[in-house]
């Protein structure tokens, strides 16, 4: 038994249609495309009968309501449906069969006052027995042993055998019969494939596709990282190191886009003491300077222009002004913070800033990433030849595709792997520097066999490639396959299953847990 509710599944080439009796004469109608296993929940639905048509109303939850009186009555009844729909017309017959209930008294216990009646024959007979056991065995150990052992076993029988009430004010307890065993649930069936009901379909989004024969190239799938461009990429790194603080707009947060030449931070360089020291004996001889340069200047201004030639006093007054030069640059240097720049535009992908943070020379405070423009690095363990490379795709952790163009290959070996490097062509909204993907390379091979979507492919119990193949409306079947790389998308399938086939592409990895 498949099924514990009476159910009617057919399927043509437009639809497949399930009818299954909810009791009192009720129909609940699940209407889905053959092609694709997608709900139709704005088609009209109508019984065909001989003086009239009935037409089913529909539900929220996409299915459809129907009444049909004489379904109340056990027995074979036949129906037919008309399909009203904008992808299509159809004419849908079958047949339900609805069996008769079980009579009330089999699944009653059997009374305590007819078990009696039929039970006290045989205590009588036993009671006896061990009488005439007991006074014949007397002299007789092992005899009277082994009655007594009999009369025991007998004993229980009696108790197991009296049915069992259920105390005042409880109600008995329900004994399960063939129907409750046997619901409405997906599950794995005898000769292993899976009885997934509508309901069920409709709750898991389980959608198919007719797989069809084509012609690619042959693909390998390689293990890769998005990096960032090197020529649209930069670093922040102080040279000298220091004290870090804030500009006036403060730090720059993560993902926050710059422009090439906007202040990120300032670093105020911290002296040795001994460098202070040099520094503020040397800011003394200056200042010295510069007032001897002052009196030697009034002083020959004092003596008229008579006396001193005025170059004397245009020098003296040339000397002062580059002492006050230098000092002006000593100042400068002691005091003047290290300014920090974005050296590209783009966006903030590291930040280790913060105020009052002792940075040493060639830290990474920032990182700059242009994120329209980013790379992916792959491992290659084998000879791959970049002149056979025709074409590259990446697979993203979410399911992502993004186009690649081959740039190089290394010619150092790493870890026995050679490292190849692309261009993302068409990046994801949700690409990162950093993330792993899945490197589809298409090679100037063709091959042929069937295409099928990549998540159409799950594995089996036993670790092997499976597809789960649609052979009735409710009824599905797992097809080992053998399967290659195809794109980001799509996985080739050179056999297993054949072209035509309808193939579960949503929810085929919840299908494998059904047990």
């Amino acid at each position: 038994m498949i099924s514990a509710r009476p159910r009617l599944a057919v399927e043509t080439d437009l639809y497949q249609l399930v009818a299954i009796a909810m009791g009192a004469g009720r129909l609940t109608l699940f209407l889905d495309r053959t092609a694709t296993n997608a709900p139709v929940t704005d088609a009209r639905i109508a019984l065909v009968r001989n003086d009239a048509s009935v037409v089913a109303a529909a539900r929220p939850d996409g299915s459809y309501d129907l009444v049909v009186p004489e379904l109340a009555t056990p027995g074979a009844h036949p129906l037919i449906f008309q399909i009203s729909h904008a992808d299509g017309d159809d004419l849908i017959a079958g047949e339900i069969d609805v069996p008769a209930a079980a009579p009330a008294e089999v699944a009653q216990a059997t009374p305590r006052s007819s078990f009696v009646t039929q039970a006290l024959p045989i205590a009588a007979a036993l009671v006896g027995g061990l009488a005439i056991g007991f006074i014949a065995g007397r002299r007789r150990p092992q005899v009277q042993a082994a009655l007594f052992v009999l009369g025991l076993l007998g004993l229980g029988l009696l108790v197991l055998g009296t049915p069992v009430e259920a105390h005042e004010g409880h109600a008995p307890s329900p004994v399960p019969d063939g129907a409750s065993l046997t619901g409405d649930l997906p599950r794995r069936l005898a000769d292993g494939s899976v009885f997934m009901p509508k309901p069920s379909q409709r709750l898991l989004s389980v959608l198919s596709e007719r797989i069809a024969e084509g012609n690619g190239l042959r693909a390998v799938s390689l293990f890769g990282r998005i990096v960032a461009d090197p020529n649209r990429s930069g670093v922040v790194q102080s040279i000298n190191g220091g004290r870090l603080s804030a500009p006036d707009a403060g730090f720059p947060r993560l993902g926050q886009r710059v422009k090439q030449g906007e202040i990120l931070a300032l670093v105020t360089p911290a002296l040795p003491l001994a460098d202070q020291s040099t520094l503020a004996e040397k800011q003394r001889d200056l200042e010295g300077a510069i007032a001897l340069a002052q009196q030697k200047v009034a002083r020959l201004n004092r003596l008229g222009p008579g006396v001193t030639p005025r170059s004397n006093i245009e020098d003296a007054e040339l000397e002062i002004v580059n002492l006050q030069q230098r000092l002006a640059g000593l100042k400068q240097a002691k005091l003047a913070p290290e300014v920090l720049t974005a050296p590209i535009d783009g966006i903030v992908s590291t930040s280790r800033a913060a105020a009052g943070q002792v940075v040493a020379a060639q830290d990474t405070l920032f990182q700059i990433v242009d994120t329209s423009s980013l790379w992916v690095e792959a491992l290659v363990f084998d000879q791959l030849d970049p002149g056979a490379i025709a074409t590259a795709s990446a697979i993203g952790p979410a399911g992502t595709s993004m186009t690649l163009a081959f740039r190089g290959r290394s010619r150092l070996l790493q870890a026995q792997s050679v490292l190849l490097q692309f261009a993302v062509e068409t990046p994801a909204s949700d690409a990162a520097v950093g993330q792993p993907v899945t490197v589809i390379v298409r090679k100037a091979e063709p091959v042929k066999g069937l295409l099928v979507p990549r998540e159409a492919l799950v594995r089996g119990a036993a670790g092997e490639t499976v597809v789960w193949e649609q052979i009735e409306p409710e009824r599905f079947v797992s097809r080992q396959v053998r399967s290659e790389p195809f794109d980001a998308q799509r996985a080739l399938v050179t056999g297993g299953v054949s072209a035509g086939s309808r193939v579960v592409v949503h929810g085929a990895e919840l299908m494998s847990q059904v047990r």
